[in-house]
């Protein structure tokens, strides 16, 4: 009996000691820890999928739409919630044409890395795709459908250059910023990536209650718990671009490589801004394949290279009016002065040649720019040397990038310190003669060459070029707004500027004017011709990478300047032959393009 009494008090000892275990285990479980198992149940039980934001749009000065959106269906699949992974590879391998192993090796990677993280199986699938996997969702646990919105270019590749490509967000991109997703589509160049935080909005989410396989369910029971928040689309960014005079540059530049610029004087707006070649923003839509990427770079003719701003070149003689005002500010040279030229100058035991043979006789300044004599630059600048030269070089911005938003370059601005720090030489007087006539170290982008010429024209004023004219939120509110900026300005008087602009007037009007090809009935051109060395004169052949760069500059109308037109083009020959009739066509639709919209309108 005794034996009995004492198992009954062990057994009571030890059931006493298990509810006590027990009910230790509930409190620390429902009280303790009561909050946060609760938010995992809710976590396991609530599904939270994005609704991607849509992105801005880009549109001209106008509003003309240049880069919109349309609706794609995308599918993605939760691969912790995939319980047969070969089943759901080899669906959508048959339903959408893709490779079967692919689907399955990017779905079993995730399993070891980011299981609770949404992989992309195809972008952009179509209506009949979307609806038959519709139909079967019930069956196919852990998929999902999101609604994006691609892009979609309503002129084709026109102004691709400077709208740049969207493609798939890269790993530095994504640490740097915590709301892209890693499927996304982000700017990678141009106007897309400049303004890559005002174009992407802000993304929405919508909770759904799911089952243990992620099946979506109708239930109740977390319907307090469930939240929503709407996408923001990105703001519209509107351009400086006038999509008319931006297509005409293109279909003048037709198959030609080269470069036009065309910007407002007085405020730094770009009108136009056109490369050739140039490449289909299209192809990179929905991420490009690495045939088409390899195609796109290797290809020698460079059609991702924005020649307008990337582009680096001698600019032969259109470089003159940076020595010419150089040598009249600095007192080297009065404008009545006569130089002779007979052809060539000598310097020691080197011979500089002037592009007419025979030479120009006795000029001044204006005769110099007007028939763009190589001799009268020669002897200026060796009178002033590279010191002075080279300061008025850096005035007018070369050597420095423009700061336009978009890729670009800064060029080579030549100096004595910059030769040492690059080569370890000293300089040399025959590097300071060809520097004058924009030959030598000398390169320059045509957006520069654009800007010196605004400079000139709107009387000495160098302005930052701009892209973007306005910001606006999906809601209309206007986020910004451009003012011209002021980059610097060209220390020279105004009275010997307007020497300068004057013979730049006689360059295109005057019977012996070398830009004679761009005058325009009832408007006055200023401008001037350039035609820049690729190889030496010894050295130059019929072959075509030997032909000199064409280059014409120029500003309209002379008496109140509005727009300047640059041209560009590479192994084109002679700027008076080759470019001027291309600044002058340019010239002729801006001019009816102000006529048909009416007076009031000044671009």
């Amino acid at each position: 009996m005794q034996d009995f009494r004492n198992r009954l008090l062990i057994a009571t000892m030890i059931l006493g000691l298990a509810f006590l275990v027990l009910g230790s285990r509930l409190w620390y479980l429902q009280v303790l820890r009561g909050d946060e198992f609760a938010e995992f149940s809710l976590e396991n039980h609530i599904r939270v999928e994005r609704i991607p934001a849509p992105r801005g749009r880009i549109l001209d000065r106008y509003g003309k739409e240049l880069v919109v959106n349309r609706t794609s269906f995308d599918v993605y699949v939760i691969p912790k919630d995939v319980k047969d992974v070969a089943h759901i590879s080899s669906f959508f391998s048959q339903i959408l044409n893709l490779d079967k192993n692919h689907i399955d090796n990017n779905i079993r990677s995730a399993l070891t890395k980011r299981s609770f993280k949404p992989v992309l199986v195809a972008k952009d699938i179509n209506r009949d795709q979307l609806a038959y996997i519709e139909a079967r969702r019930s069956s196919l646990p852990g998929v999902i459908i999101e609604i994006h919105n691609l892009r979609q270019y309503p002129h084709g590749s026109l102004g691709a250059s400077f709208l740049g490509y969207i493609g798939k967000v890269s790993e530095a991109e994504l640490k740097s910023n915590p709301k892209i997703n890693n499927n996304d589509l982000v700017g990678k160049t141009g106007v897309e990536k400049g303004w890559e935080s005002n174009l992407r909005g802000d993304d929405g989410y919508k909770q759904k209650v799911t089952d243990a396989l992620g099946r979506e369910v109708e239930s109740t029971l977390f319907l307090e718990d469930l939240q929503n928040k709407k996408s923001m689309p990105g703001n519209d960014v509107l351009l400086t671009i006038d999509i008319e005079l931006q297509k005409a540059a293109e279909e003048i530049l037709g198959d030609q490589s080269g470069a036009i610029v065309a910007v407002n004087v007085n405020s730094g707006e770009i009108l136009a801004l056109a490369s050739k070649p140039s490449f289909n923003p299209a192809d990179f839509i929905k991420g490009i394949d690495s045939k088409t990427w390899s195609d796109l770079v290797n290809d020698k003719t460079s059609p991702l290279l924005n020649r307008a701003t990337q582009g680096l070149y001698a600019p032969g003689s259109v470089f003159k009016m940076v020595p010419s005002t150089a040598a009249l500010n600095e007192g080297f040279i009065d404008h009545e002065e006569y130089i002779h030229c007979p052809g060539y100058y000598k310097v020691g035991n080197s011979t500089f040649r002037c592009w007419k043979r025979g030479g120009h006789g006795w000029v001044n300044l204006r005769g110099a720019i007007v028939k763009s004599c190589d001799v009268y630059f020669y002897k200026i600048a060796e009178r002033m040397g590279i010191d002075k030269l080279s300061k008025y070089i850096r005035a007018f911005g070369f050597g420095s990038v423009t700061g336009i938003g978009i890729e670009e370059k800064a060029g080579i601005s030549p100096s004595r310190e910059w030769k040492l720090r690059r080569f370890n030489k000293p300089w040399y007087k025959g590097e300071t003669i060809v520097s004058a006539i924009g030959q030598g170290y000398v390169s320059v982008t045509p957006t520069q060459v654009a800007m010196m010429t605004s400079a000139v024209a709107n009387g000495g004023t160098l302005l930052k070029p701009a892209i973007v004219k306005e910001i606006i939120s999906y809601s209309g509110e206007k986020k910004f707004k451009h003012t011209p900026i002021v980059s610097g300005k060209i220390p020279i008087e105004i009275e010997m500027l307007e020497l300068i602009k004057d013979a730049l007037v006689g360059v295109v009007n005057d019977p012996g004017g070398t830009g004679r090809a761009a005058r325009i009935k009832d408007m006055t051109v200023a401008g001037k011709t350039g035609t820049a060395q690729v190889v030496s004169l010894d050295l130059q052949s019929d072959q075509k990478k030997h032909r000199d760069h064409a280059w014409f500059t120029s500003y309209a109308p002379a008496e109140d300047p509005e727009i300047a037109v640059t041209v560009l083009i590479e192994h084109g020959g002679k700027g008076s032959s080759v470019a001027a009739p291309i600044a002058r066509k340019i010239l002729e639709v801006y001019k009816t393009l102000k006529e048909e919209r009416g007076a009031d309108d000044n671009v």
